[in-house]
């Protein structure tokens, strides 16, 4: 029997960073394309999953060279110009339809070769003939086991290094249709015609775009053939940013919707003008009810009270109707989902299966699960809303959602079992074989149990070089949390107060130039944090202005005023709405007086030391020289807000301590302070 999940249903709203992985369609790809370049390409936030170690496992097989780092999300592929090293293997695909259909056309290009190829139960039942058949007016033999003409997996492929003409039947997935484009550069003069239309044309535009963005471009003629004007090898990429995946960022767009209002999930790296068309699921979320925020391609989900019925064509986006469908049992109305008849032929029937589970669940659907087993060409599905059937059908304890080996399944359920349904905080929803979403998203309960957090603010304080600014980066990349540099606010603000000609040494100048000063807040990508910078005039100083000799001499003693410290205390202090605003899990704030004055009730207040040696020696390695005790002298001595440690704070000397030693003991403290209380 397949381990189970018990979902326990969020009591608090959902916060913090949406720990979303790369897009398994764009890591498939490029990995494809990589293996087709001329030369190495280099891949950042890639996808590690079980369909993509299963393409890199057969690109190994085949002579390739592939190297993996899972810890920094990178894979480095040596292309070989369309040459096939081993022509003589055997390959098998698992349940991955996408390394399936690609590797198939992929081997076409092998002169003489002869691959044998399977996948899973599942995999033997999936759509490939189309494929398979315009492989052999190509010129290839695609045999069952008894010698005749395959029509699906198990298969021998004899292939002959050339493609042609071709024509393809893509009208039960478009990834029969981008397999062969992907190829079609390798050969001169060959061309992919269409059968009729495809489904799911955001991929096949994603596959075009890739195919260019290797130096490849495709176009479709006005008969609906697709050829390559200048075929060649691809181009290798020296760095090759891999996505986030749009369908696994539709769960926590969800997520709102079902743990309160007051709900805000951080999305990074959600950009409507990327490669990925399901990133239209946001759209659909707005007009059902959904208050999404998208600036520089973050997605910011922060509230959904109430889930609005509606009639809805997923065709173009279909893999996140599932994402919609378990949430709309929770709606105001209704819910029609529309052009999913090709979903009945993926990893499982998920027109039926939905159907199956929700019923299960005691939600009345139409056509009902019975009606689908009898008719596989219905291709819609309406959902009727109903708590109370839900409270009914769960009353007796939590219900067992089966995932027939889909991801999708369990991670849609998995985000409507995270609903308080009877408000005590009792599991309702548990989840058959949770780890099939190692398919695409092996961590996805973990990352939607990240979620579940209060609100956290962490005080860093520490002397010059102590450590504050990489253990504070460190912290907001892990957990979530917004990064504050309060130096940099005083630094900002010594060098504005310069160049207004205010001294250091005159406090009267100082004061006056303060009261002509504009500031904000403008939040940025740092050394792999979201850190929030100060502006002045709604301008961003350069780094190395704020580190200049000037600036460097002057910056302890302006921070010292009374005036410069009052004028900054509140937009400090407003830091925290910021966190909370943009979706945030907590806000880290490094300083000298953060524990102390700015946020004396901070959950977790750290501070930091080291020995004046190894700090003087940290300032050296940064090209810098600073008179670290000097410093420590004026920032503990002065009259306002000195640098001490503060009243139960955690004190942490890190003189012979690693920075992951020092990151993972505040973690441990953070972990703790964020449970719900």
């Amino acid at each position: 029997m397949s381990p189970t999940l018990v979902i326990r249903p969020f009591q608090t709203p959902a916060r913090g960073v949406a720990q979303v992985p790369g897009s398994k369609s764009i890591t498939n790809r490029a990995l494809i394309l990589a293996a087709l370049a001329d030369g190495p390409t280099l891949f950042t936030g890639a996808l590690f999953s079980r369909d993509t170690r299963i393409l890199i496992a057969a690109l190994l097989s085949l002579g390739f060279e592939v190297s993996v780092d899972e810890a920094a999300s990178t894979i480095r592929v040596v292309g070989l110009g369309g040459r096939i090293p081993i022509t003589r293997c055997k390959i098998h695909v698992g349940n991955a339809g996408t390394a399936a259909r690609f590797l198939t056309a992929f081997l076409a290009l092998a002169p003489d070769g002869c691959y044998e190829l399977d996948g899973d139960e599942a995999m033997r039942a999936r759509p490939m003939r189309g494929l398979l058949d315009a492989l052999t007016l190509g010129g290839c033999r695609a045999l069952a086991a008894d010698g005749s003409p395959a029509s699906g997996f198990p298969f021998t492929l004899h292939t002959t290094g050339k493609l042609g003409r071709l024509e393809v039947d893509a009208t039960a997935s478009s990834q029969l249709l981008s397999a062969l484009l992907m190829v079609l550069p390798l050969t001169p003069g060959a061309s992919v015609a269409m059968k009729g239309s495809t489904v799911s044309e955001p991929f096949v535009e994603m596959t075009a775009r890739m195919c260019a963005q290797f130096g490849r471009v495709l176009v479709c003629g006005d008969d609906g053939a697709w050829s390559c004007p200048t075929p060649g090898a691809y181009a290798a990429q020296p760095l090759y940013a891999i996505e986030p995946d749009a369908t696994a960022a539709s769960y926590f767009i969800a997520l709102p919707a079902v743990t309160g209002f007051r709900a805000s999930v951080r999305i990074e790296g959600y950009a409507t003008g990327g490669l990925q068309g399901d990133t239209a699921f946001a759209k659909v979320a707005t007009a059902c009810g959904a208050n999404l925020k998208a600036t520089d391609g973050t997605l910011v989900a922060d509230s959904w009270s109430a889930v609005r019925g509606g009639d809805i064509d997923f065709n173009a986006f279909s893999d996140t109707f599932l994402t919609l469908a378990t949430i709309a049992t929770l709606a105001d109305s209704p819910v029609k989902i529309r052009g999913i008849a090709h979903t009945r032929k993926q990893e499982t029937d998920r027109v039926l299966a939905m159907a199956t589970e929700l019923e299960r669940l005691g939600i009345k659907v139409a056509p009902t699960a019975t009606a689908l087993r009898a008719d596989d060409t219905l291709s819609s599905l309406t959902i009727f809303p109903d708590k109370a059937a839900l409270r009914r059908a769960a009353s007796a304890g939590p219900i067992l959602i089966h995932t027939y080996e889909d991801h999708r399944m369990a991670m849609s359920f998995g985000v409507l079992g995270s609903f308080d349904l009877f408000g005590d905080g009792r599991p309702w929803i548990t989840i058959e074989d949770p780890a099939c979403t190692g398919k695409t998203f092996p961590h996805f309960f973990r990352a939607l149990e990240a979620l579940r957090t209060n609100f956290i603010r962490v005080s860093v304080d520490g002397g010059a070089a102590s450590g504050k600014s990489s253990t504070s980066r460190r912290l907001a990349q892990i957990h979530g949390l917004l990064h504050v540099d309060t130096g940099a606010h005083y630094r900002s603000l010594t060098r504005a107060l310069l160049l207004a000609g205010a001294s250091a040494d005159d406090a009267a100048s100082v004061k006056s130039a303060l009261g002509k000063l504009r500031i904000g807040s403008r939040i940025i990508a740092r050394q792999g944090a979201r850190s929030s910078a100060l502006t002045l005039d709604g301008t961003l100083p350069d780094d190395a202005e704020l580190r200049s000799t000037e600036v460097n001499a002057a910056v302890s003693k302006i921070a010292a005023l009374p005036s410069v410290r009052a004028f900054l205390l509140e937009y400090q202090r407003s830091q925290v709405k910021l966190a909370s605003d943009h979706g945030f899990a907590g806000v880290v704030m490094e300083g000298r007086d953060i524990g102390s004055v700015v946020l004396p009730d901070a959950e977790v207040r750290i501070f930091l030391e080291a020995d004046a040696e190894a700090r003087t020696l940290r300032r050296a390695a940064e090209g810098q020289a600073d008179q670290v005790a000097q410093r420590d002298h004026l920032d503990a001595t002065r009259k306002t807000a000195p640098m001490i440690c503060p009243s139960g704070a955690h004190r942490l000397d890190n003189t012979h301590k690693s920075l992951a030693e020092v990151v993972a003991e505040i973690g441990e403290l953070i972990k703790v302070a964020a449970l719900p209380r």
